[in-house]
């Protein structure tokens, strides 16, 4: 799980990373945009929240959002920038991924954002199992993980080697996806698969050069690039 992560680091890597770190994280902010996957009447659950850069992005525009993360410096770091900046419409809370169905709301959009990875693929089943619970019939699951159809292997190895993150290959990822493998999964549940694409496949690399230009390809690579290093999927409830 993320527990070897600091609590502020999605955040900071958001914020204050290098122009390629920054861009990657932007980037899934883009594409919940891109998706207009988030309206003013959701109720949203973040699972596996981090540091809440989804959460405060998105607070003006929907309903309620909750997030939880197994990692307690996360929702420390998260809560003290809720009351910070006085969002009221936004609970962080400290739980296991496997105890969503605890939760007493129900949730018509729920996102796992580089999540999956961090659990072994029986984890996820059971996960998306207790998803079942708090879902409504009509909700909507979005996920992104590293697309291991990509460049994505060869990447994950260079910031091992270079020790530039907490060591990932075997550590902090320990499940490796493609779209195939998560439409099993999904088949294997309550779920199907109404949408998917990747994302983070040049436009972070050029953000080192423009910014602006890194946004528009990024979109671009949302709909027309396959092998993106970070693949996502959309998941719905199947029809009885």
């Amino acid at each position: 799980m993320k527990s070897a992560i600091p609590g502020n680091y999605q955040y900071h890597a958001l914020r204050k990373g290098n122009p390629i770190q920054r861009q990657w994280h932007k980037n899934k902010l883009n594409l919940i945009n891109y998706l207009d996957f988030l309206d003013q009447n959701d109720f949203v659950l973040d699972a596996g929240c981090g540091s809440g850069n989804t959460l405060l992005e998105f607070s003006k525009k929907v309903q309620y959002i909750v997030g939880i993360d197994c990692n307690g410096e996360c929702i420390k770091f998260l809560e003290q920038r809720l009351k910070d900046l006085q969002i009221k419409n936004v609970a962080a809370e400290k739980l296991d991924l496997l105890e969503i169905g605890s939760l007493e709301l129900r949730f018509n959009k729920i996102i796992m954002t580089e999540v999956i990875e961090h659990v072994t693929e029986e984890y996820l089943k059971k996960m998306l199992r207790e998803i079942d619970k708090v879902i409504t019939p009509d909700g909507k699951i979005l996920i992104t993980t590293p697309n291991y159809r990509s460049l994505w292997s060869s990447i994950e190895l260079f910031l091992d080697f270079f020790k530039l993150l907490p060591k990932l290959r075997d550590e902090q990822h320990i499940a490796k996806y493609t779209w195939k493998k998560l439409s099993e999964i999904a088949n294997q549940t309550n779920y199907r698969v109404v949408a998917k694409g990747t994302l983070n496949w040049v436009s972070p690399f050029l953000a080192s050069f423009t910014s602006t230009l890194a946004d528009k390809i990024s979109y671009f690579e949302f709909s027309r690039v396959s092998f993106g290093n970070l693949l996502y999927i959309v998941l719905k409830r199947k029809i009885p």
